[in-house]
């Protein structure tokens, strides 16, 4: 059978199940049906741990979310045309096809995790404890609900799959409307923040909750420009429900360090654990040489921003210097790091709150919410606090909130999509040298599935071959 199809095959039907000790554990035990395999809540609960176990892989979170987000930004320029056949120096130089191995792999990776995902909805009513069926739906929802995001976000139009296919049904599929993916995206997000726990016990902490997926929707709504449905979810998580289950933690380093895990300021993470094979980070080569982030993200900072100190490197193996901001403690038996990687931190609800409360309204008064949210943040930092007679108007405002959010969130893969969705990637790109137009703001469909699905069309400004 050719290579394609075998692999279209796995991810149509969606039978690639992991079981495993915890949620953490990605290593592949069987491979079922949903006829013999799907029996019991624990087979469900192994099948919703396959999904979170997607996210670790290095096509997903562990490495190419960083280069399609990061490495595609300003934050961040590759200095290594040869490395990886150029993989990752031509995405950052805008000139990826629809070939490149990282815009395939997230492609596929992605839509094995949304039918990993559909296969634990599909087969839901195994169950027969009602709180963890309502939990497992809600996980499977919200992790579904993600890849979504990520998928509109980089390609455009997209397939919507809402069940598990077949293959022929995969080959003949066609690329839904953004405004369609997007109301798919909010129905999951909705859906998982009606049917998770705001917290779990320890034992199980790092899952999907409420609050995440409340902080997902207005990130959706925010991207969209749906300001007061953004303003309105975010007035949710600072309101008495959710009061005490997230803050800022008083010094922005204890966010990242592994031994300060799961604390109230991650809403939500991709889990990692360096003590356990397979289950840790590599070095990833940005962050371990300051000379690949871009000069004026690191002169950004105020001398006592403590965030600056962040992206100074500190020895922690002998033969590597990476960041300390993600790269604390290093395990020298399986010679990985344990950083859980940030989706969503407390710090940018506050920051998207900020901006969505300026954009429907200007507020030059010293009373202003839209600027008290704003230096939230920023006094958390160190950095001068704003005043409102720093701001003449509206787009000043705008201006300091995407600064601040670049300078809380380097190397969290926001920027590219802050760009973007602001419209200031043109402006922002020219400043490092690259003239791009707004057919650069999405990836190349790729071309194994041009090749594989007919109805598909090539997004602009790439050849269809």
């Amino acid at each position: 059978m050719n290579r394609k199809i075998i692999y279209i095959l796995m991810i149509a039907v969606g039978l690639f199940v992991t079981s495993c000790d915890d949620f953490l554990d990605e290593r592949p035990q069987s491979v079922a049906s949903a006829a013999n395999f799907y029996k019991s809540d624990s087979d469900i609960e192994n099948a919703v741990n396959a999904c979170y176990a997607t996210l670790q892989m290095s096509q997903l979170y562990r490495d190419f979310m960083i280069t399609m987000t990061e490495t595609r930004s300003d934050n961040v320029e590759d200095q290594n045309p040869g490395g990886n056949a150029g993989r990752d120096y031509n995405i950052d130089k805008f000139a990826a096809g629809a070939d490149n191995a990282a815009i395939t792999s997230m492609w596929q990776y992605s839509y094995n995790a949304i039918m990993r995902c559909n296969a634990v909805l599909d087969n839901i009513g195994v169950c027969t404890n009602a709180s963890l069926k309502q939990r497992y739906e809600g996980e499977a929802r919200f992790l579904r609900g993600l890849m979504y995001f990520n998928l509109v976000r980089f390609y455009g139009a997209v397939p919507i799959v809402r069940t598990q296919i077949s293959v022929s049904q995969a080959i003949a599929s066609s690329r839904d409307e953004v405004n369609s993916v997007y109301g798919f995206i909010e129905e999951d997000f909705k859906a998982a923040s009606a049917l998770l726990p705001k917290q779990y016990p320890d034992s199980e902490k790092g899952r999907a909750t409420s609050g995440a997926a409340l902080g997902m929707l207005a990130k959706v709504y925010l991207t969209q420009a749906r300001w007061s449905d953004c303003v309105t979810i975010i007035e949710r998580l600072l309101s008495a429900e959710y009061s005490g289950v997230y803050k800022l933690l008083p010094d922005v380093a204890d966010v990242f360090k592994s031994d300060n895990k799961l604390n109230e300021e991650l809403m939500f993470v991709v889990h990692y654990s360096k003590s356990i094979v397979g289950e840790g980070h590599g070095f990833n080569q940005y962050f371990g040489n300051a000379s690949f982030l871009d000069v004026n993200l690191r002169n950004g900072y105020e001398a006592d921003d403590a965030r600056k100190g962040l992206l100074e490197p500190v020895v922690i193996d002998k033969t590597t210097t990476p960041f300390v901001k993600f790269y604390d403690t290093f395990d020298p038996t399986t010679k990985n790091v344990g950083y859980d990687q940030a989706i969503l931190r407390y710090a940018d609800v506050l920051l998207m709150y900020a901006e969505a409360l300026n954009e429907i309204r200007f507020d030059a008064s010293s009373s202003s919410k839209a600027l008290e949210y704003l230096n939230m943040v920023r006094d958390r930092s160190g950095a001068t606090m704003y005043l409102s007679t720093d701001f003449a108007s509206q787009d000043a405002f705008r201006s300091a909130v995407l600064l601040e959010r670049r300078l809380e969130f380097p190397l969290e893969m926001h920027r590219w999509f802050d760009l973007i969705r602001t419209n200031t990637a043109e402006e922002a790109m020219a400043k490092v040298g690259m003239n791009i137009t707004k057919d650069d703001y999405l990836y190349p469909i790729p071309k194994s599935e041009m090749e594989l699905c007919p109805n598909f069309y090539q997004n602009p400004g790439y050849s269809d071959k």
